[in-house]
């Protein structure tokens, strides 16, 4: 295996682990969202943020 074999399958294992994260932020993001549609569940939400952040 030469070194720019190597390469390639590092840069291709940062890709998959970019693609990961970003499917875990859009999935998070989407969820988030769609609470909107339950009004209690997005006020529990509020109160986890205003507790998290101990204003």
């Amino acid at each position: 295996m030469t070194n720019i074999d190597k390469m390639l399958g590092n840069q291709n294992k940062k890709r998959a682990w970019r693609w990961l994260i970003y499917f875990i932020a859009l999935l998070i993001l989407t969820l988030t969202y769609l609470s909107y549609f339950a009004p209690d569940m997005m006020v529990t939400l509020t109160n986890q943020v205003w507790a998290f952040c101990s204003w």
